[in-house]
């Protein structure tokens, strides 16, 4: 059944929403046991120290592998289509190589990347830290393996086993966490994650062997090696790289924020996020590779098409979203996380960060879709100017905020960033490519905008006589606001929600073959 759905793009859309809300489903799971053994305390402050640039590293390499590998895949194709397993392979080892190197390279300045993070401080906070890092560095060759592989499988439409396999990698930890937490306390955490993603690869593998050829790879020339590497890599390395800085940059004000500061970020941010890695990557994974066809085919009617498509879908999810993360996020926050070491203040102060993340989540999810016509239509040095532009404005802001607000002005000029990086996608977009999207934004932006606060003023006016503070109250308070808004829309006739019908007829009619 799983074919005949992922056979069409709206059924492939459906497919890999369903798997990405079960994927996160559990790293949200994970998250709600993070906070319950560590809370907001120093020990996972220094967790979040030490993981973050490898795990940075890992999300930048699985956008590289998308964004890069992808569209030269395609100009392969159109070329000469017996190629395309030499250029997998080529690409395959070649990553693998880069990671190990980065690792290694790592490993040795690990003791000076952990210092210029913490600063004089603690000789044992120190040593933890340095321990986190090197274990994560173990994850870093085998996700630029996964990358390739995922990307591969996305350009031949192929999205089932990537989906598959990201589960893995939770499917793994949760357990870990919850049997081996108190006898190996924080390092608990980076363990699983090896294990995660070493099961997630030996999957992969298994599942695209017969595609890749080390024979073929050997025999290569020096010329033939290099014309199957684009020189594009450098810039999307770079865009993907500086793209990251903001989680970097936070985690340097280590010193500057209140105790837990960090945490807070993380546990808020993890939510905000949540949402965007469900639906709009379903959204662009699925697209992207659309996108780069019928740019290069100048199919542009079917691009505009498609585009708008995904605008008003996509404005159809965030923006109630946004609305009940920044009027009801203590209630969210209190729901998933507020239990062990996670006490009520901690729900106080993460709600804080949530509201000012949640102002720029609307803008930040479509910049996901524009991200990918950038790169299909192989705008990457503009993409690249953004990118540099949106994060100098990230740390300038930092400069200025996290004195007033600490943790709070992070999340801030987070925001802002968020909000530039979508201002100057649209606007290049429509400067440059012959699509109208500006007034179908504006519209539809405006109308789900305005039914968002109809919707929380109806759901507070029914539940103003209701005094008593009452956990489950609070939950029908939020899927009544879901209710309503979602109602209004079928009242208006919205076209979103006629897109959202079609999807589900494709996936009723794939069912019932």
């Amino acid at each position: 059944m799983s074919k005949k759905i992922t056979s069409t793009l709206a059924g492939a859309v459906l497919f890999l929403i369903a798997v990405n809300i079960f994927s996160k489903g559990l790293g949200f799971f994970r998250e709600v046991l993070f906070a319950n053994f560590f809370g907001r305390g120093v020990e996972f402050d220094i967790y979040l120290i030490g993981a973050v640039i490898p795990i940075t590293i890992n999300t930048v390499v699985l956008y590289i592998g998308q964004n890069y590998f992808i569209p030269g895949y395609h100009k392969i194709k159109s070329d000469n289509s017996n190629l395309t397993s030499k250029y997998f392979t080529v690409n395959f080892v070649v990553f693998i190589i880069i990671g190990t190197a980065i690792s290694v390279i790592l490993y040795f300045l690990s003791e000076a990347i952990i210092t210029a993070y913490l600063h004089p401080t603690d000789a044992s906070i120190n040593e933890i830290a340095i321990d986190i890092f090197r274990l994560f560095l173990i994850t870093i060759p085998l996700m630029f393996a996964i990358s390739i592989i995922a990307a591969y499988e996305q350009a031949e439409f192929r999205f089932k086993y990537p989906a598959i396999g990201s589960l893995l990698l939770n499917l793994t930890m949760i357990p870990i966490l919850l049997i081996f937490t108190d006898k190996y306390g924080i390092y608990t955490i980076p363990i699983g994650f090896i294990l995660g993603i070493f099961f997630q690869l030996i999957y992969l593998l298994f599942k695209v062997s017969s595609h890749i050829s080390f024979e073929s790879f050997s025999f290569l020339s020096k010329k033939e090696l290099f014309g199957f590497l684009d020189i594009t890599i450098l810039s999307v390395i770079l865009i993907e790289s500086i793209g990251q800085i903001y989680l970097l940059s936070d985690r340097y004000f280590f010193d500057k924020v209140d105790q837990g500061g960090l945490s807070a970020l993380s546990y808020s941010f993890n939510l905000f996020s949540l949402p965007i890695s469900v639906v709009s990557l379903a959204l662009t994974t699925v697209l992207f590779p659309k996108f780069s066809e019928t740019i290069h085919s100048k199919s542009f009617d079917k691009l505009q098409n498609m585009l708008s498509n995904s605008i008003r879908v996509n404005l159809l999810f965030f923006v109630p979203i946004a609305f009940l993360f920044f009027f009801y996020g203590d209630i969210i926050l209190k729901l998933v996380y507020e239990r062990g070491k996670f006490t009520g203040t901690d729900t106080l102060d993460t709600f804080i960060t949530l509201k000012v993340y949640s102002i720029s989540l609307i803008f930040y999810s479509a910049y996901s879709i524009l991200n990918k016509v950038l790169y299909g239509a192989k705008f990457v040095n503009y993409l690249l100017i953004i990118t540099i532009c949106g994060i100098a404005l990230k740390i300038l802001l930092n400069l200025v905020f996290v004195g007033v607000w600490q943790q709070n002005g992070l999340a801030l000029s987070t925001s802002f960033s968020f909000i530039f990086f979508f201002c100057a996608s649209f606007i290049l977009i429509h400067k440059i490519l012959p699509l109208e999207i500006r007034s179908l934004f504006i519209k539809e932006l405006t109308f789900h905008f305005v039914n968002g606060f109809i919707s929380y003023f109806i759901v507070e006016v029914i539940f103003s006589s209701v005094n008593t503070s009452n956990i489950f109250l609070d939950i029908i308070k939020i899927v009544l606001y879901l209710l309503v808004f979602l109602m209004n829309n079928f009242i208006m006739g919205n076209k979103s929600i006629v897109i959202i019908k079609e999807l589900f007829n494709i996936l009723g009619t794939a069912k019932s073959r």
